[in-house]
């Protein structure tokens, strides 16, 4: 930074009174005073500097510890992320969304692999995708959480099992009030935001799940619900289904959803986006709502293929899978229209 040196100024034709001590002392001062900005400057270009910031914390379970871009390195791919005591600088700036956790707006938390997370410029890819999961947040491609190992400065950030999220390692505070979250009020990305709402709400209290499973279901006996589940969803989202099983709404018939105003498109050669649901060809055929779109798209769906111990009946699963033999291989994609 270049500092312009104050104009000479012309003679003037009086007498200059003598400088004063006091006169002196403030030039003393105003000196050092750009001396320290100009050093906070080469600070911040360099990325060293902990400057206070109106920055939004993520805090670690690690009591004074919160998530840190490295050096505040914004806008270079691959630069690990660590904890670091909290400090409100910009390397601890994080804005959550409910997909991802972004970083001074163009970069995302990555996944690299299971010893390194880093920050890279944000896209739809399932690496940077993270949902909450009850006191932590669970990356689905890898089924796998958002991991602090120790605590102390620079300890680098890892996933791990999610069987600790209640732990310091695993926990992250604060997060989304999501039962207050208003989503948007375009249809797609309003299907997508209350299929999120719906998985954190599912995992944050396993002892409400009957209740959850019976709105879901509209209160019926046991039956394979992803496809009651897409048809709660999109009545959530002010687009209830025009027919149905139950109350002009429900529907738990998977192969039924595609007479629902949808608009098809064969799965070869088609990019999904968000609000989707997707067709997979299992038994009596199985459906999930694409939550984040792109050709690797990140689902979230109700999955009676594992059994759910407080309810005898399916689990609520997230995934970034395409083809199983628990679940079938994706046939289709179904846009979700106003008409729907």
């Amino acid at each position: 930074m270049n500092l312009r040196q104050p104009r000479s100024r012309s003679r003037q034709a009086y007498a200059q009174p003598p400088k004063t001590k006091s006169l002196r002392r403030l030039k003393i001062v105003a000196a050092l005073v750009i001396i320290g900005i100009a050093i906070s400057v080469s600070l911040i270009l360099n990325g060293t500097s902990h400057a206070n910031t109106n920055g939004s914390p993520l805090k670690s379970g690690w009591s004074g510890f919160c998530l840190d871009d490295y050096r505040d390195k914004t806008n270079v791919a691959g630069n690990q992320v660590d904890i670091w005591s909290c400090n409100n600088s910009p390397a601890q700036d994080w804005d959550l969304s409910m997909t991802h956790i972004k970083h001074q707006d163009n970069d995302c938390l990555n996944v690299v692999n299971v010893s390194k997370i880093d920050i890279s410029a944000c896209s739809d890819d399932p690496s940077q995708v993270w949902l909450r999961d009850g006191s932590g947040y669970i990356n689905p491609n890898t089924g796998l959480c958002l991991t602090a190992p120790a605590s102390g400065q620079g300890q680098l950030l890892q996933l791990g099992s999610c069987t600790q999220l209640s732990s310091p390692a695993q926990n992250w505070q604060p997060t989304i009030n999501y039962q207050t979250y208003s989503c948007p009020s375009d249809q797609a990305q309003a299907v997508a935001c209350n299929a999120v709402k719906e998985w954190v709400s599912w995992q944050a209290n396993p002892n409400s799940h009957l209740s959850l499973l019976n709105r879901y279901t509209g209160n019926a006996s046991y039956e394979e619900w992803c496809a009651d589940f897409v048809s709660y969803i999109f009545k959530e989202s002010g687009h209830p289904f025009t027919s149905g099983n139950y109350n002009g709404w429900d529907e738990n018939d998977a192969n039924q959803l595609r007479s629902m105003g949808f608009t098809y498109h064969s799965a070869s050669g088609y990019t999904p986006k968000i609000g989707d649901v997707g067709y997979f060809n299992y038994n009596d055929g199985h459906v999930e709502i694409v939550i984040v779109g792109g050709k690797h798209p990140t689902f979230v769906y109700g999955n009676s293929a594992t059994i759910d111990p407080t309810t005898g009946n399916g689990d609520m699963a997230t995934n970034t899978v395409l083809s199983l033999p628990k679940l079938g291989q994706i046939q289709y994609y179904l846009s979700p229209t106003s008409s729907t």
